[in-house]
C-alpha cells in the first residue's frame, strides 16, 4: 500500500489499495461546544476528489448517529479520543446498507482541525485463509512426526545384531542432527525478514513518517514477504524429497531452450548491470516437468551470478549429446573450494566460493538450492555435476533423457507418487 497525498488537505488524500484502487478517504470537521468540549465529528462536504474515491461508502454525516443508522465498530468516543491524543485507531467496522451488509477496516487519525478515516477491505478472509493453512500444516507435522517415531521403530525392531543396531542409531543420529539444523537455520533466516517486516510496519504507524520513507517501508516489507514465501517454498520441497516420495513433477512435451530464454530474461531484468549468455544447439524438444526446470535453471544460473565474477557473463548451453539433453551454466572467478565439492549438493550447505570484497550476499537462502536441483534433476532420470577450477572458472552440467517418464521408478508401498 502506498499514500499520495496533495496539497490540499483531507479528501483529496488516496490510499492505494492491494488492488490498485483508490480505498476512500473521508474527512470529517469537529463540533464543539461553548467550552470548546467536543459534542461531534461531522462529515465535511466532499470535492470531487473525494466523490470519485469514496461515492460507493456513504456514512451518515454525524458519527454520534451512526450506530442509530446502522454503523457499527467505531463510536464517537474513540474518534474524540483520536482528536485529543493524536493516536491513530483501526477498528473492523459494519454498515448496513438495504438489508446488506458490508465490512471493511476502518483506520482514523486526526488532522487539523479535524479527523480523517480511511475504508480498507476486510482482512478476515486472509485471516481465515492463514489459519486454515496453519491447521494444514500442523496435521502434516503431526503425521510427519507419526512417521518418523513409526520408522523409528522398526528400526529398533530390525536392530537385533550389532551391525542393525549399529546403522539405527546411526540413522536416529542423523535424523536429530538434522532436526536440530532444521529447527536453528529455520529459526535464523526466517528471524531476519520477519524483523523487517515488523519494523517497517512499526514505522509506517508514525504519523509524521513522510510519504517517501512510507513507501520505501511499504516496499521493505513486500521484499521482505517475497523472500519469506521463496524460503517456505524450499522447505516443502525439502519436506516432499525426505518424505513423501520425492517432489511432485507434471510431465509434458516442452521446448528446452525457451524456458532458458524466459529464465535468461528474468534474470537478466533482476540484474541488469550483468551479462547472460545463452547457446542453443540441436534439438532441445522432450518431456519433462517445464516449472521444475525453470526453478533448476534458475538456481543454477542464479548462483553463477552471485559467485562468479562481475565482469564476465555467465555462459548457459542447451545441447543435444548423443539422444541427452544436457545443460552447461559456467561462470569465471574464484573456484569452489574442494573440500566444499563432496557436501555442495546436500541441504543447508553455502558451497559457494568465497565472496570478494564487497560482494553483495545472496537474498537470504537457507542453503537448499542446490540440493533441491539434484533431487529434481533425478527425479527426471538425470544426473548434475560440477567442476570448479581457478584456470577453467565453475561448470554446473545437468543430463536429462529425453522423456523423463521412462525414468520414473515406481514409489514405495504406501507412498503415492505424483506426476
Amino acid at each position: 500500500m502506498g499514500v499520495s497525498l496533495s496539497p490540499k488537505w483531507g479528501s483529496a488524500w488516496t490510499w492505494e489499495t492491494r488492488a490498485g484502487g483508490p480505498a476512500p478517504c473521508l474527512r470529517f470537521e469537529v463540533v464543539r461546544g461553548s467550552a470548546g468540549e467536543v459534542l461531534d465529528l461531522r462529515r465535511a462536504a466532499p470535492d470531487m476528489a473525494a466523490d470519485a474515491a469514496g461515492h460507493e461508502w456513504v456514512l451518515p454525516a454525524c458519527v454520534s448517529c451512526w450506530e442509530q443508522e446502522g454503523v457499527w465498530g467505531l463510536s464517537l468516543e474513540d474518534c474524540v479520543r483520536v482528536v485529543d491524543t493524536g493516536e491513530p485507531v483501526s477498528a473492523a467496522l459494519r454498515i448496513r446498507r438495504e438489508g446488506l451488509e458490508v465490512r471493511c477496516r476502518a483506520v482514523g487519525m486526526a488532522a487539523p482541525d479535524g479527523f480523517v478515516l480511511w475504508l480498507l477491505p476486510d482482512e478476515a478472509e486472509d485471516a481465515r485463509a492463514l489459519r486454515e493453512a496453519l491447521a494444514r500444516e500442523h496435521e502434516a507435522r503431526l503425521r510427519a512426526e507419526g512417521a518418523l517415531a513409526h520408522a523409528t521403530a522398526r528400526l529398533a525392531r530390525e536392530a537385533l545384531d550389532g551391525t542393525a543396531r549399529h546403522l539405527a542409531l546411526a540413522r536416529l543420529m542423523e535424523e536429530a542432527e538434522f532436526r536440530e539444523r532444521f529447527i536453528g537455520i529455520l529459526g535464523h533466516d526466517l528471524r531476519n525478514p520477519l524483523n523487517a517486516i515488523t519494523l517497517s510496519a512499526r514505522a509506517m504507524a508514525q504519523r509524521s513518517l513522510p510519504v517517501a520513507q512510507q513507501q520505501q517501508c511499504a516496499q521493505r516489507i513486500e521484499a521482505s514477504a517475497a523472500r519469506m514465501s521463496a524460503m517456505i517454498s524450499d522447505i516443502l520441497d525439502l519436506t516432499r524429497a525426505r518424505l513423501a516420495g520425492g517432489i511432485p513433477l507434471h510431465l509434458g512435451t516442452v521446448n528446452l531452450a525457451t524456458v532458458c530464454r524466459l529464465v535468461v530474461e528474468e534474470l537478466s531484468a533482476a540484474h541488469p548491470d550483468r551479462r547472460i549468455a545463452l547457446e542453443v544447439e540441436g534439438v532441445s524438444e522432450g518431456v519433462w516437468d517445464a516449472d521444475r526446470m525453470a526453478q533448476v535453471l534458475s538456481n543454477l544460473v542464479g548462483n553463477a551470478l552471485e559467485h562468479g565474477a562481475a565482469d564476465a557473463p555467465v555462459r548457459l548451453r542447451c545441447i543435444d549429446v548423443n539422444g541427452d539433453q544436457v545443460l552447461e551454466v559456467h561462470n569465471t572467478g574464484m573456484p569452489i573450494p574442494s573440500q566444499h565439492l563432496e557436501t555442495l549438493f546436500d541441504p543447508f550447505r553455502q558451497g559457494g566460493a568465497p565472496r570478494e570484497k564487497g560482494h553483495r550476499r545472496g537474498a537470504g537462502g537457507l542453503g537448499l538450492g542446490l540440493f533441491i536441483v539434484k533431487q529434481l534433476v533425478q527425479a527426471h532420470g538425470g544426473a548434475v555435476c560440477v567442476c570448479s577450477s581457478a584456470a577453467e572458472g565453475t561448470t554446473f552440467t545437468v543430463k536429462l533423457p529425453r522423456d523423463a517418464r521412462r525414468a520414473q521408478v515406481p514409489a514405495p508401498p504406501g507412498v503415492r507418487r505424483r506426476v
